[in-house]
This record gives C-alpha cells, sequence and structure tokens, in this order.
C-alpha cells in the first residue's frame, strides 16, 4: 500500500499557525517524520510532500504528488489555530461524500484522541484543496491546537509527537485491514 504523507505548510514562506514560538509547519513535519517511521516499519510504502522547508505556499503539488504515485492513502497533517486560546481538541476532515475517506477520518480520530487524551471535536467534511483533487481516500488530520497552551505543549513535547504517530498509524492499519 503507498501512502502520502503531507506535512502540512512550508516553512518560512507559509508557516501555517503561528503561537507562543512554535511554528505549525515544524510540529507536523516532526510528527509527519515519525509516522512514517512507523509506516515503513510495517511494511508500507511511503512518501512525503516535503521533508524540510520549502520555497512555496502553493497546495497543488501535494494532490498531484499522491495522483502521480497511484497513492492508495493521503493523510495532510495539521496543528488548528483560533483566536480562542480556550479552542483545543483534534478533528479530522474528509472530502464531501467520499466514504472512504469518512471511514479513514474516523478511524483517525479515535485512535488519536484516545492516544493523546484530547478533546473530541469530530469527522468533519470540506472541500480543501488536497481534500478535492486527490485520486485516493484522503484526509486532513487536525491533531491539537497549536493557540492552546496544553494542545501545544502536547503538539511539541516527543511523546506526544509519537503518540500522534502510533494513533495515526495504527487507523491506518486498522483502515488496511492488517
Amino acid at each position: 500500500m503507498k501512502i502520502v504523507l503531507d506535512p502540512g505548510h512550508s516553512g518560512p514562506v507559509e508557516p501555517g499557525a503561528c503561537a507562543g514560538g512554535v511554528r505549525e509547519c515544524d510540529v507536523v513535519l516532526a510528527i509527519a517524520r515519525l509516522l512514517a517511521e512507523q509506516l515503513e516499519e510495517q511494511g508500507y510504502e511511503v512518501l512525503l510532500t516535503r521533508s524540510g522547508d520549502i520555497a512555496t505556499d502553493d497546495l497543488a503539488f501535494r494532490a498531484e504528488l499522491a495522483n502521480v504515485h497511484q497513492a492508495d492513502l493521503f493523510i495532510s497533517i495539521h496543528a488548528n489555530s483560533v483566536a480562542n486560546p480556550a479552542a483545543r481538541g483534534t478533528e479530522v476532515y474528509h472530502f464531501p461524500g467520499s466514504e472512504q475517506g469518512r471511514r479513514l477520518a474516523s478511524l483517525i480520530q479515535r485512535r488519536l484522541v484516545a492516544e493523546l487524551n484530547t478533546a473530541d471535536r469530530g469527522v468533519k467534511e470540506a472541500n480543501f484543496q488536497v481534500l478535492r483533487e486527490t485520486q485516493c481516500p484522503a484526509v486532513l488530520v487536525e491533531v491539537a491546537f497549536v493557540s492552546h497552551e496544553q494542545d501545544r505543549q502536547l503538539l511539541t513535547a516527543y511523546a506526544g509527537q509519537l503518540g500522534a504517530a502510533i494513533a495515526i498509524s495504527t487507523a491506518i492499519t486498522q483502515y488496511a485491514g492488517r
């Protein structure tokens, strides 16, 4: 099974959410690297959309990469942020009407909330470009809120990053029926 992991955002050009000195692009890349290791150890073929900072904020190449490599799954990893510092938790998005996307999103949501003990914000539908343009089941994972102090600590701690990677890996294995 081929899996494309998309650590959201790009670094200096578009760092994503920033709070408390933490950049979303950095924490999601750390999680994606750990997740790639977990998946490769289980025999999955894994491709990352970026392995470090990149000089673009373009989104089209992410879905195109999955499509060109005929990926079986596409997982975009993010950290949420809002102006309200009390907002916290985990949510996973899939493209409207995608039953396989919904199934994968539900499995990931359940495992992340259980592993990280985050607030369950649910599985949601969205017309995000990376979900809309990807030809395989695709999800966008908002692991936790970089704008919430406790969630931010979870996102920056190695134990939290590893926990997120293990949860997502376990959900993918469940999805694949292994």
